[in-house]
């Protein structure tokens, strides 16, 4: 027979045996959780530093890429005003070479003109000139002139008539496609036939003709007697 207090020593044994495992497994599963705590702490503030750097290291590299492209933008901008500037004093060289070409080409234009003129037209001013029994008259026909524009002069047997034809006002668009008309200085002198009176000449400029009237010396007819 078993004793019924040995018994119930053994079962209290047991129980106390019990309680005693099941506060250390209860100690022990505290101590789990709490290191497992920390542990996930350590974890949380590590992740948290860790982001923390991605974002920095993130927004500096943002910062040194917006950098760098306006750095670039700044760069293109004084590039492009370079060109631009560039490109302006081009042009401008370009229209000063432009307008110095056309310039020598329209002296070139009048001076081969006046040339041909010179070679295919008869001596200018065209004059006529009339004996009448007491003088001598000259008619020029000098269009676009004024009397102004006109000097007579008489030498000996010979008067000279210098007539200056001005250009007209050039205007840049026009183009001549035959230019035959001769401006500038113009000399003509003609041999008199007889002699005359230089203080008594006279000159009329009227309708673009120059009339000259020339008074002639009469010539006394010396009588030789006969022996």
């Amino acid at each position: 027979m078993v004793d019924k207090k040995e018994l119930e020593k053994k079962v209290d044994d047991i129980k106390s045996s019990a309680y005693d495992k099941k506060d250390d497994v209860s100690g022990r599963i505290s101590e789990m959780k709490d290191d497992a705590m920390d542990k996930k702490d350590d974890v949380q503030e590590g992740i948290e530093q860790n982001v923390g750097d991605i974002k920095s290291s993130a927004s500096d590299k943002k910062d040194d890429a917006s950098d760098s492209i306006n750095e670039m933008k700044e760069d293109v901008k004084d590039k492009t005003d370079d060109m631009q500037e560039e490109i302006g004093k081009r042009k401008t060289q370009a229209d000063k070479l432009l307008k110095e070409i056309m310039n020598t080409i329209k002296v070139k234009q009048v001076e081969v003109g006046k040339t041909l003129s010179d070679y295919t037209s008869p001596q200018k001013p065209l004059a006529d000139i009339i004996e009448t029994n007491d003088s001598l008259i000259i008619k020029i026909d000098l269009p676009g002139v004024t009397k102004e524009d006109v000097d007579i002069g008489i030498a000996g047997e010979t008067i000279d008539i210098m007539v200056k034809f001005e250009e007209e006002s050039e205007e840049e668009d026009i183009n001549y496609i035959q230019k035959e008309r001769s401006y500038g200085e113009t000399k003509r002198t003609l041999k008199l036939p007889s002699e005359i009176k230089v203080k008594e000449a006279s000159a009329n400029f009227k309708n673009s003709v120059l009339t000259i009237k020339l008074p002639k010396i009469e010539k006394k007819v010396h009588k030789i007697d006969i022996n």
